[in-house]
């Protein structure tokens, strides 16, 4: 009877070994993201993705890497193209997700930022899909474009992403430390000043 429950226990714990290493998220990427320094230590970069008539009725996932050095704020957008071939919307953005990952084993890190879409109404409306974070981490990143290609045309998708470094707590600190200073440093030389200007 022990022997029977040891073995049970064992195929559970394995089971749930299994289960576990099967939902472990992975990214797959595409490449990296092409920035350009905005001389302020940060980034600037453009990206996007064509896709052919013969690509008509597949799904998408592109996925561009980066990695920041120090804490930061993003921004991004992407926009696809409208093409009425007939009546019809051929690219349809259908997700925008700022997730941070091991580069070595590919493996998401905590939970993904999601983009908000912003695409309008009526008929076949032009995709819009924004995302901001602030306060993140230093560390490798990617950002992942979901869609489908629905019309016979192909299509095409393009987006804009910004990053903004923000100065760690310490420097915060030091930086207002060196406001204080600054302040008292002019409080004290106020009475001397008045003192100057009542003699003239």
């Amino acid at each position: 009877m022990k022997l029977k429950t040891l073995v049970l226990s064992a195929m559970l714990a394995g089971a749930a070994f299994v289960t576990q290493a099967a939902s472990a998220q992975q990214i797959q990427p595409t490449g990296p993201l092409a920035t350009v320094s905005d001389g302020a230590g940060g980034f600037n970069a453009f990206f996007g993705d064509t896709f052919t008539a013969a690509q008509a009725g597949s799904t998408f996932t592109d996925i561009f890497t980066f990695n920041v050095a120090t804490p930061f704020d993003a921004a991004g957008s992407v926009t696809s193209s409208y093409l009425n071939t007939p009546l019809t919307k051929d690219l349809l953005i259908t997700g925008l997700n700022l997730y941070r990952y091991d580069p070595a084993t590919n493996a998401i890190i905590g939970s993904a930022i999601s983009g908000i879409n912003n695409t309008g109404f009526g008929d076949n409306p032009t995709d819009s899909w924004s995302l901001e974070a602030f306060g993140l981490q230093s560390g490798s990143y990617a950002l992942r474009i979901d869609g489908q290609v629905v019309g016979a045309g192909g299509g095409t998708f393009a987006g804009d992403f910004n990053i903004s470094p923000v100065p760690e707590p310490a420097t915060w600190g030091m930086l207002l430390a060196g406001l204080g200073i600054v302040g008292a440093t002019m409080a004290r030389r106020a009475p001397a000043m008045r003192k100057s200007q009542a003699k003239a």
